[in-house]
């Protein structure tokens, strides 16, 4: 019996124990994620991963007493059918025909009068009224599991936290102090008409304290809670990764400090003792278990106030995120010229070294703190895997033969950075350079458009697929995504994609990754990807009476013009990617000769930036 097997088995013990729930339980969620809904999570937290082996930044495990399923979506098909047991696991491929959601398999496949459980820090307030509401109408019911039973199997070979101290992050590269920010979120509270704000999102608290740390991989922030008030302001957070210089700046800044793990107790004497009419704003991404605390009379569920105002980068920060973007297309470029230089010499050069030559050029920054996520480093058909992640197992080597995918990021000081491009050191295909040229004219058509207020993410997404669908091809996957500043490489609210969310606008100085693509399956995968931030533009007419927006380009990495079909390509579309290298060679080329770097690298530089 395999590892799986009894993991399940003794999963399926648990859940018919009753000790710890009054009923035996036939269905048991493993949702990704810890109690503040971090994309990564610490290794402690990696619950689902640990019960099925599955390691995607998305995807939701069901047990029940003869089955376990997964759930993932579109990026993660490829990964999840190589990581999952076949034996005892069954992959549910979320978003095609003919699988259901989640909570409609658990309705059709379950008996009435069925119990299911979940730890209700693991779902959102959002997620457990669908679910439930769902499971109601079929005659089930959800239960909180309030010890996850994941740990009890995990047991003293669950990992511990990370011990990294918390740190500031100066107003240099903020550009508010906290005293600042708290008085926006203060007025925004007046205008809502609330009393408290829970923040449960560890880059909102990061970005409000003006700290940074590194308790999820990837991403400088630190589990903690924080309970805003009119008059008083609390922070819970682990204590011994607070110094006693921040402990000082904190308690001058009349903030309240509390141990991470008494968050829970602290915000029901706060419900008890508080004026009954005082109003609790919650988000609806905020975990359950805080709204059982909370009465329906007190609770106002709405996206909280600072998700919104971190999302709109201020000059400084802005003025930050291009100063990393150059100095990280300094290291992109200098390991696009390494790679290049040792293919031709026939050197050997696989998918793991050389993210890890990459990781070394980008160390080499002044600022840089490490990945903002791990480097998607991909040749050939590993390419087709759009979330890939080359392993010991998995590794090939890059040669001129196929197409090279690098998708990476660094974190630095100034701000952060995910890029992407994708490279052929030989001859490629006609058929490769077809798709290239129409991903990048979806890059193009995205990052070029003129746009009204208002406008959503998803009213904008079909730009970067035009070109792709006039020939019937697509990819399955957003088109760009929030980035933030020395934070997560993912925020919201702001996105691009096909999902609706009729709230979701795009404004002045939001940052989004622009990022078309093409998989085929076993073949190769072709990626571009920038960050982009968003900025006013005047408009012909100016309908609306207010100026209009665009996008202007943050990376600063030359687009492989070997790969491009030029026959493709509009005069438009040809006259942005050279004013586009235009750009990087001036700004690249300044940062090269000012880090005093090797002349070679100007030249390859120069060479690959000409007009087209």
């Amino acid at each position: 019996m395999n590892s799986s097997s009894v993991l399940l088995n003794n999963l399926r013990q648990l859940m018919k124990s009753k000790k710890y729930f009054n009923e035996i339980i036939h269905a048991y969620i493993v949702p990704t994620t810890d109690p503040h809904k971090n994309e990564y999570v610490a290794d402690r937290y990696k619950r689902r991963e640990f019960i099925s082996n599955f390691t995607g930044s998305n995807g939701t495990a069901v047990i029940t007493d003869n089955q376990a399923l997964l759930w993932t979506d579109g990026r993660y098909f490829c990964q999840a059918e190589h990581e999952l047991d076949s034996t005892c696991w069954k992959l549910m491929r979320d978003g095609t025909k003919d699988v259901p959601s989640i909570t409609n398999w658990i309705s059709r496949n379950l008996e009435k009068n069925s119990f299911v459980g979940c730890d209700p820090q693991l779902l959102s307030i959002n997620e457990w009224k669908e679910w439930k509401d769902t499971l109601e109408q079929a005659d089930k019911q959800l239960v909180p599991i309030e010890i996850n039973l994941i740990d009890i199997l995990w047991d003293k070979q669950r990992p511990e936290l990370p011990q990294e101290s918390i740190w500031k992050h100066d107003i240099q590269f903020s550009g508010a102090s906290i005293s600042e920010k708290l008085l926006k979120v203060r007025t925004k509270m007046n205008e809502y008409q609330v009393n408290h704000l829970i923040l449960h999102r560890t880059d909102d608290i990061a970005w409000l304290f003006n700290l940074r740390g590194g308790d999820i991989p990837y991403n400088p922030v630190f589990l903690s809670f924080s309970i805003i008030s009119i008059d008083h302001l609390k922070l819970f957070v682990d204590l011994n990764k607070l110094s006693e210089s921040i402990k000082n700046d904190l308690e001058n800044e009349n903030i309240q400090i509390y141990s991470y793990d008494l968050f829970y107790e602290q915000l029901k004497e706060d419900v008890q003792f508080q004026d009954p009419s005082h109003k609790f704003f919650v988000s609806p991404s905020c975990n359950y278990a805080v709204q059982t605390i909370i009465s329906k009379k007190q609770l106002v569920i709405q996206d909280d106030i600072v998700y919104e105002l971190k999302a709109i980068k201020n000059p400084c920060e802005i003025q930050g995120m291009k100063q990393s973007h150059i100095k990280d297309g300094v290291a992109l470029c200098s390991y696009i010229h390494w790679l290049e230089e040792n293919i031709q010499k026939n050197e050997t050069i696989t998918e793991l070294s050389g993210a890890e030559k990459l990781r070394l050029f980008r160390c080499q920054q002044q600022n840089y703190l490490y990945d903002s996520f791990e480097t998607i480093s991909a040749s050939g058909k590993n390419a087709s895997i759009i979330h890939y992640k080359p392993t010991e197992e998995s590794d090939k080597t890059i040669t001129s033969n196929e197409l090279y995918l690098v998708d990476s990021g660094g974190q630095y000081k100034e701000g952060t950075t995910d890029v992407t491009r994708t490279l052929h050191f030989g001859q490629p295909t006609d058929f490769e350079k077809e798709c290239f040229t129409r991903v990048l004219k979806g890059f193009i058509s995205l990052a070029s458009c003129l746009f009204p207020p208002n406008t959503t993410g998803a009213r904008l997404d079909s730009f970067a697929r035009r070109a792709l669908w006039d020939v019937g091809l697509d990819y399955r996957h957003g088109t760009g995504h929030g980035v933030g500043c020395c934070l997560n490489v993912h925020e919201g609210p702001q996105s691009i994609g096909t999902r609706i969310r009729s709230d979701n606008y795009l404004v002045s100085g939001m940052i989004l990754s622009d990022e078309p693509g093409f998989y085929l399956d076993d073949k190769f995968g072709i990626r571009i990807e920038n960050c982009v931030v968003v900025i006013k533009k005047n408009s012909t007419y100016a309908y609306y009476d207010e100026k209009w927006l665009t996008f202007e380009q943050l990376t600063m990495v030359p687009i492989q013009t070997k790969l491009i079909d030029r026959s493709l390509l509009t005069d438009h579309e040809i006259d942005y990617i050279n004013k586009y290298h235009e750009q990087v060679r001036q700004h690249i080329g300044d940062e090269i000769k000012k880090q005093n770097l090797q002349e070679s690298l100007l030249e390859w530089l120069e060479i690959n930036t000409q007009p087209i």
